[in-house]
């Protein structure tokens, strides 16, 4: 293990205060950015606190590019002053959201770009309306990863994704209720355009292709971009969950969206059967790895994947959308010690994913004279 690994700021279960104040030397380069901060680490966490937390929503200017392209699920903006605005309109729905950072994973791209997979989870009261609907005064926890792609003080791309599924369960929100609520709201142009060619890129993935995984002895040589398209390949593509305990421990933790919890290999490969059932033909694309470091015998693992193929709803009020294209953007953190995973956070949008099955399902239906039941 790089020792460089070791000295970058650690988050888990660090207190909030140190991380605010960092008194230890710099240990990356960082060429072009701030002088105050240390390490990508230090940068990412420092400048969400100022600007979620203290509310210093203006530092927007100073921590993006001009144009910055953003990847939702429920959206696109590309400049910072969509970000701001973003910003302000989920402040304003949630004016007491706190951002406890729980990890961030990062890689040194080289020649000055870092990459950032940042987990935080959120607490927050709906006092104001929302992309959901109106406030419900009630408050609710979110989990959210945000990737971002850095340079020279800049955050030049990001990939953002929350679990809503889970926050508006929480708020008493039915989240297909809330899927069609968002739906009113048309996509813009560019976010189609994104959606339509993210779909064709993951569908032309080959899922067939068998991916064994490498055996490791030794933590320096581990290799998270082969565990990782491993792990995609066998279970997601080739849906092989005889293979599930090559990849997880025995008492292994899961955490996906709208609240799926599994404890042990059995009930993992019962909750990944279930969601997939909703897309049989899911295929699976492995868009960005990065590994950190989390003790001598474990690593942390970010991965930031797409699923495409063709909706098969579980729920009757979703049948107007069977059969339709369907593009999911997830990311995943994993836990790995001894070769297998002892935890894994799984994020993705599944109020924003209903709401576009619902709008094109509106479209279709407009051009053959139906309507969808309220």
């Amino acid at each position: 293990m790089p020792n460089l690994q070791k000295d970058i700021t650690q988050v888990y279960w660090q207190p909030l205060q140190s991380l605010l104040n960092p008194t230890g030397p710099k240990v990356q380069a960082l060429e072009g950015f701030d002088s105050e901060f240390v390490d990508l680490v230090d940068y990412i966490i420092r400048i969400t606190h100022r600007i979620w937390e203290q509310k210093n929503i203006g530092l927007c200017y100073d921590y993006y590019a001009d144009i910055c392209p953003v990847y939702m699920l429920g959206g696109y903006c590309e400049s910072v002053d969509d970000v701001v605005a973003n910003t302000l309109k989920t402040i304003a729905a949630f004016p007491d959201r706190s951002l406890i950072g729980e990890n961030v994973i990062h890689k040194d791209e080289g020649d000055g770009v870092y990459y950032s997979s940042h987990l935080i989870t959120s607490i927050m009261t709906n006092c104001g309306d929302s992309e959901f609907g109106p406030a419900t005064n009630k408050t609710g926890r979110v989990t959210t990863i945000a990737d971002c792609v850095c340079k020279a003080n800049r955050i030049i791309e990001e990939w953002l994704v929350r679990d809503n599924s889970f926050l508006v369960k929480q708020l008493g929100i039915d989240p297909i209720d809330a899927a069609r609520h968002m739906a009113k709201s048309d996509a813009n142009s560019v976010f189609t355009s994104w959606y339509t060619s993210e779909y064709a890129r993951v569908m032309a993935h080959d899922h067939r292709q068998q991916c064994e995984l490498e055996q490791w002895t030794n933590i320096d040589d581990f290799d998270g971009q082969a565990f990782a398209q491993s792990w995609l390949q066998t279970l997601f593509n080739r849906k092989q969950f005889s293979q599930i305990d090559k990849y997880y421990k025995g008492n292994a933790k899961l955490q996906w969206p709208g609240g799926r919890k599994a404890v042990g290999c059995a009930k993992i490969a019962g909750t990944l059967i279930q969601w997939l059932a909703q897309c049989p033909d899911a295929r699976v694309s492995c868009d960005h790895v990065g590994v950190t470091y989390f003790d001598d015998n474990t690593v942390d693992v970010a991965i930031r994947w797409g699923l495409a193929g063709h909706f098969n709803p579980q729920d009757k009020r979703l049948a107007h959308s069977k059969g339709q294209e369907l593009f999911v953007l997830g990311a995943s953190h994993l836990r790995i010690s001894n070769g297998k995973i002892e935890s894994e956070i799984t994020v993705f949008d599944e109020v924003a994913m209903y709401a576009n099955l619902l709008r094109d399902g509106s479209q279709s239906l407009a051009m053959l004279g139906g309507k969808i039941d309220a």
